[in-house]
Parts: C-alpha cells; sequence; structure tokens
C-alpha cells in the first residue's frame, strides 16, 4: 500500500469509535472483554497493518540508542518509586504476581501494548513528511483519549475530579504518547515496546509495590517520558539531516537534569520525606498567629522536644491539626499535651497523645496554600489541614 493520509486517519477514527464502544459497552463484559475481545482486536488489526502497511527503512543507530535511553529511563524510574516507598509505605501489589498471574498480564496488557505501538508504528509511517505532524498529532489525542475513563467523567463531574483527571491522566498519558510516537516515527516499536513493558513487567513481578500520592505519581510519570523525549529528539536531531525543524528547533538536554533533581526533592519535601515538611490551614482557628491560606513549615519531633507555647501538628480522625500547646503532662510513662486555637474561647476537648503527634512548627509562609484550599473547598473534599 502506498502511504495514505486519508487512509491512516480512516483507521484512527476507526480505533477512537472502537475506544468509546469499549468504555460504554465491552468493559461490562469483564474478563470476556479483558482477557479475549481487547487483547484480540489490537493483535488483529496490527496484523492487517502488517501485511498492508510497507516499513520503512530505519537507521539502526538510533534505535540502539534510544533502547540504550529507554533501560537507564526505567531503571531511574523503578528506583526512585522505590525509594519513596521506603520513605512513605508499601502496600500489595495490585498485580497478581505468580506466574499464571504473569501470563494473565501478557496476556490481558501486554498483547495490547504490542498491538498498540506496532499499530503506532504503522500509522505515523504511513503519511508522507508534510503530513507527519498532523499524523503525530492525531495518534497522540486519539491514544490519549483511549486512557481517559468516559464513564467515570460523566459520573463525576466535580471540579476536584476534572482537575485529577487533568494533571493524574490526560498529562501524563499526552507526555508518554507524544514520547512513544516520535520514538515510532524516527526508531521503530521495538523501543517504545520495551518502555512499555518494562514499565508494566516490573509491577507484574514485584510482590509489593509503593503507595504514593496521585499528585507523586503523576509528576514522575509526566518528568520521565519528557526527559527520555529530549534525550531522543535531541540525540537524533544532531545526526539526521531530515530531522523536522519546521516547528521546533531541539533543546540540549543536559541542562534540564538540575530541574528533574530540583522537581523531586520539591516532591518528596510536599510529603514529608525530609525532617520537615508543608501543610496548608484551611480554617481560622489559630488566627491571628496563623491565617488562612498560610504554609506552615512543620519540623519532625519527639514529645520531649515540644514545650508550652509551641504550636503542634497532630493527628485526629484522620486529620491534620495545628494548634497551641498550654499545658503538657505524663500519666503511665506517656507524654500527653493540652491544646488550643489561639481563635477559639475553649481548649481543645481531648488530650494529644504523643502517638498523635507529627511534629511542630517553625516557621509559615502566607497565603501562598490558598490554591489547594480553594480547589479542595470547591470538590467539597476536606482538607488535611488545621480545622
Amino acid at each position: 500500500m502506498q502511504k495514505n493520509r486519508n487512509t491512516t486517519i480512516f483507521i484512527l477514527i476507526f480505533l477512537f469509535v472502537y475506544f468509546l464502544f469499549s468504555q460504554f459497552y465491552l468493559k461490562t463484559l469483564g474478563n470476556l472483554y479483558t482477557y479475549i475481545i481487547n487483547p484480540l482486536f489490537f493483535i488483529t488489526i496490527a496484523i492487517i497493518l502488517k501485511f498492508t502497511i510497507t516499513s520503512p527503512y530505519r537507521n539502526n543507530k538510533y534505535k540502539k540508542t534510544t533502547i540504550q535511553y529507554v533501560l537507564i529511563t526505567v531503571l531511574t524510574y523503578v528506583i526512585l518509586l522505590l525509594i519513596s516507598g521506603l520513605f512513605l509505605t508499601y502496600g500489595k501489589n495490585p498485580y497478581s504476581a505468580t506466574f499464571e498471574g504473569v501470563l494473565l498480564n501478557l496476556c490481558s496488557i501486554g498483547l495490547v501494548v504490542l498491538g498498540t505501538e506496532y499499530i503506532r508504528y504503522k500509522l505515523i509511517n504511513n503519511v508522507l513528511k508534510k503530513d507527519k505532524m498532523l499524523i503525530f498529532a492525531l495518534i497522540v489525542i486519539v491514544f490519549v483519549l483511549k486512557d481517559i475513563d468516559f464513564i467515570a467523567l460523566t459520573n463525576s463531574l466535580n471540579i476536584y475530579y476534572v482537575f485529577k483527571l487533568i494533571f493524574a491522566n490526560i498529562i501524563p498519558s499526552a507526555i508518554k504518547n507524544i514520547l512513544l510516537t516520535y520514538i515510532c516515527m524516527y526508531t521503530d516499536y521495538i523501543p517504545a515496546l520495551i518502555y512499555e513493558m518494562l514499565i508494566y513487567g516490573v509491577q507484574w513481578i514485584a510482590p509489593i509495590w509503593p503507595k504514593t500520592p496521585w499528585v507523586f505519581t503523576s509528576i514522575v510519570d509526566s518528568v520521565f517520558p519528557l526527559i527520555l523525549f529530549l534525550y531522543c529528539r535531541y540525540e537524533i536531531s544532531s545526526t539526521n539531516k531530515f530531522f523536522l525543524y519546521k516547528y521546533s528547533k531541539p533543546i540540549e538536554p543536559k541542562g534540564t537534569i538540575p530541574l528533574v533533581i530540583g522537581v523531586v526533592l520539591v516532591i518528596w519535601f510536599t510529603l514529608g520525606i525530609f525532617p520537615v515538611k508543608p501543610i496548608g490551614i484551611a480554617t481560622g482557628s489559630m488566627e491571628p498567629s496563623i491565617n488562612v491560606g498560610d504554609l506552615m513549615i512543620i519540623q519532625k519531633c519527639t514529645a520531649n522536644d515540644v514545650e508550652i507555647d509551641d504550636i503542634i501538628e497532630y493527628d485526629k480522625d484522620n486529620y491534620s491539626i495545628i494548634h497551641r500547646v498550654i499545658d503538657k503532662y505524663q500519666n503511665d510513662g506517656e507524654t500527653f499535651f493540652i491544646t488550643k486555637g489561639d481563635n477559639n474561647d475553649d481548649k481543645d476537648f481531648d488530650p494529644v497523645s504523643e502517638k498523635q503527634l507529627k511534629g511542630k512548627a517553625i516557621f509559615k509562609i502566607p497565603y501562598i496554600a490558598w490554591p489547594t484550599i480553594i480547589i479542595d473547598s470547591l470538590s467539597g473534599r476536606q482538607t488535611n489541614a488545621d480545622i
């Protein structure tokens, strides 16, 4: 088959219709869809394209270098997650790590990934150079839409869910699909397949997996494919005279390494991995000392480090409270604190045990926690902050 833009667009529209049909009907079939229908669909389309679309010539140098970058990126990604789990917590892996479980995952997910990357590779190379950017954009859009849970979106239209959908799903998926489509355009589907299968494969064989907040996961899942994309783009552009400079010139990727390190450190800081962590103030119980929207920096400490008049953070009913210590005593070898909000008429009803203690406030940054508080307020969620 000759390169044909209209044929490629038709296949993309067909894929999009299938994704919608899957969301609203096929997924209700359960295991029949997961283990048979969906893998069979992707493999069938891939086989059809294999015999109908001619594969282009590819420079093995780009392929080898890209695979090296992929291996380094995935290894760094996994190490970062495992280190984060040491400071946070590990939970049971949602995937089955048994031999039978790995085989089922290879069938239900592995075949889909294989078919997806081969289809991506065939489609992006089935058009002339002048149509590359259009088809590139359409491929990214269609495969991002594949990752969106439309049923959950229609059932949960509050602002928090939309915010989470954008930053936890759409943005990471878009960056990943830009990376994989770019790799398929300049090498072939093998490096893209290795990237996807290694990410999944590590989870399939791990008995436990870090339980990280979605904010952390979304940032990591966005930053790593972005850095890999910059490295691959720079490497290919430096040796390929046919590189598409029309839209933007490649950026030297080495300068992004300090940025990545900085982003990781900021994430770990907000998660409380370091001895200090930030927490937003959602109510006015500590006014005028601490106002709504202030960001408090909390230092981890023990009961012995806390003195009367210190402001502490403690847990109560799965919420974090920041109040001032007005008294301190011991009972049966355990330290207790009597606390009170500066703006409250009475002291807090229950004493705070040292087991509830999270840390003490060391300084505040006025008002910069307002964006988080506004989002939580509009979504109807109770923020884990001062009450």
